[in-house]
């Protein structure tokens, strides 16, 4: 077999060409590729000032699979060069309006902007997938333009790891052989540069235009045939039996569905329905009827599944109000239930509905006041008011009347939870109507963890993630070692590195087992051939911290190993402890929650 590879000028007219059709992707992939290799060489303690970068990253990404739609929608229309350039401008200031949102960085903000992303990233690249066939009706030629999609991703990603390894290669081979200094951010950059730009030309330089199809393209993979028939639908199959066999254990106990099944449900019914979607055109050939039967008793069979979807994730709304993951999670159930009565019902079968129809739900739940986010944070605004109406904390204009005593001590790590929630996924903005004062002047020069506690004590409501034993517990501590200092290990036999003491006080490292004491505050470290032990106490350390640093309100202070060293000797051994997290509560009794520590071991 003859073996053609492109030359250098044909390489070069058809990056050329590539550049010509999908200029404004380019563009995109070039200004992630540029922001990511900018934003690897800043200092990771750095990075939370150049928010405004890796925004630029992020959306620049989403650029490359918009842009690639806007292009193939164009030229399915058969648009002229002004009205494609119109189409892109547009998009272009949709991007730009994106970036400059008012609710802040995307990876500085509340988690709702993460979601919100995350869900365009979806829809951009659905948008690639069906944009050129909006109006084509050819069912087989977009089941055939997808598979080439598909396949050109994994040939590029292929192409672009084996191209990684090899440079990677050649740069530690300059660097140990030829004594230059290649420092380790030239490899991550190395990987930016390679998926950013040669990964990006690489698949768009093969994405086939509408009408120049070969008929190759639309040719079935006999791998695919047999990878669907014998391994993707069989387990499909047998998650489906089982989930019907909870479903008969529901019906026979009569108890409601755990939370758990939503995701199994969701995640097999939409796994089947894409090992249909793999079958599609070689579902009318005669010798495959089995595929048609088969389809047809996978719809109907997922009905009562559909049911058991929504009973489940209905219970979990109805007990703790709807949050953004129940959001999507219902959203999904009821484009599920569409789903399957349209195949159920419909004559056609038109396989473009699946993500068209999911593109448009996408973005109908990402923005306005039916989004998922204003409906997660209205109801769990709805849950802290019902709160603090029943226990008479909220004046007639529905801010709150701070009086912790009114508060039940049952409801008070539900209320903590709620804040926490909203705060988190929904920035500190979630919680002003509960406040007459401006609520930035509540939290100000604090990080998002630091809001809650100042939040919910400005409403009167003190340590409410504690629950009984509250008043007990004293006062909370955190202390982490700073992780760039060096640890001399010079004079010690034994080094145990990151011996970890939490819900269960014993660690086992190698011959040494490691205990905490709780009611004497000392670490037990017990040489289990020679049976020899040594103890340390670490009250003193405990004490010295909490009182260096009285103000830390519950923040992780991050300060010098020095500061969290313990060191004992007896006959036995000679010990030193780098503590590397410390967290408890502190009383006229000290209780150590957690605790990591590196330990240096000298026999004598």
């Amino acid at each position: 077999m003859k073996l053609n590879l492109p030359s250098v000028n044909e390489i070069a007219q058809r990056s050329l060409n590539t550049t010509k059709r999908f200029p404004f992707a380019i563009f995109s992939a070039l200004a992630a590729t540029i922001s990511a290799i900018c934003f690897s060489e800043i200092e990771f303690s750095n990075t939370k000032d150049y928010y405004w970068l890796s925004d630029m990253i992020f959306v620049s990404v989403l650029g490359v699979s918009f842009f690639t739609g806007i292009q193939t929608f164009s030229e399915s229309l058969k648009w002229d060069n002004i009205k494609n350039i119109i189409a892109k401008g547009t998009g272009l200031l949709m991007l730009v309006g994106y970036y400059f949102l008012p609710e802040g960085y995307l990876t500085e903000g509340a988690n709702e902007v993460f979601y919100r992303y995350f869900v365009l990233f979806l829809i951009s690249h659905l948008f690639v997938a069906f944009a050129p066939f909006i109006k084509n009706p050819d069912v087989n030629e977009f089941w055939g333009y997808n598979k080439t999609l598909f396949l050109n991703f994994l040939i590029s990603a292929l192409y672009s790891a084996v191209l990684f390894f090899g440079l990677s290669i050649a740069l530690l081979s300059i660097d140990n052989l030829l004594g230059f200094d290649v420092k380790d951010q030239r490899f991550m950059q190395l990987w930016i540069f390679l998926v950013g730009v040669f990964n990006t030309f690489f698949f768009l330089a093969r994405v086939p235009k509408m009408g120049e199809f070969e008929p190759s393209v639309t040719e079935y993979p006999k791998a695919l045939k047999v990878f669907v028939q014998y391994v993707l639908i069989p387990i499909v199959t047998i998650y489906i039996l089982i989930l019907y066999s909870y479903l008969v254990k529901i019906i026979v106990q009569w108890e409601l569905p755990t939370g758990w099944v939503a995701k199994l449900v969701l995640s097999f019914s939409i796994a089947g329905i894409f090992s249909l979607l793999l079958l599609h055109p070689i579902k009318d050939e005669a010798k495959n009827n089995w595929i048609r039967l088969y389809s047809k008793l996978y719809y109907i069979g997922l009905v009562p599944l559909v049911v058991l979807l929504f009973v489940s994730i209905g219970t979990r709304i109805s007990e703790y109000g709807v949050t953004i993951n129940r959001f999507y999670v219902a959203t999904l159930a009821v484009w599920l239930a569409g789903i399957v009565i349209y195949f159920i019902v419909s004559k056609s079968k038109n396989i473009k509905v699946i993500p068209i129809s999911l593109a448009l739900i996408g973005l109908g739940i990402t923005f306005g006041p039916l989004s998922a986010f204003s409906v997660s944070e209205r109801s769990q605004q709805g849950r802290i008011t019902e709160i603090l109406d029943s226990n008479n904390m909220l004046s007639e204009n529905g801010t709150v009347i701070t009086d912790s005593t009114k508060v039940p001590l049952i409801n008070k790590k539900e209320f903590f939870s709620l804040v926490r929630y909203l705060v988190h996924n929904h920035g500190i903005e979630s919680m002003q109507p509960f406040f007459n004062e401006d609520i930035e002047n509540i939290v100000r020069g604090n990080s998002s963890k630091i809001d809650v506690y100042k939040i919910t004590n400005a409403m009167g409501i003190d340590r409410a993630e504690r629950g009984q034993n509250d008043d007990a517990l004293g006062e909370y501590f955190s202390f982490i070692s700073r992780k760039d200092e060096q640890y001399e290990i010079k004079g010690y036999d034994y080094l145990l590195s990151s011996v970890y003491m939490g819900s269960n006080p014993v660690d086992q490292k190698g011959e040494f087992k490691i205990s905490y004491n709780q009611l004497e505050d000392r670490i037990i470290i017990l040489d289990e051939g020679s049976q020899k032990s040594i103890s340390v106490e670490i009250e003193p350390v405990v004490n010295s911290l909490t009182s260096k640093f009285k103000n830390t309100d519950r923040v992780s202070a991050e300060v010098s190993s020095s500061l969290m060293k313990l060191e004992g000797e007896n006959e036995d051994f000679k010990v030193k402890l780098i503590l590397e997290n410390l967290s408890g509560y502190r009383s006229d009794t000290l209780w150590v929650k957690h605790l990591k520590t590196h330990i240096f071991i000298k026999l004598k």
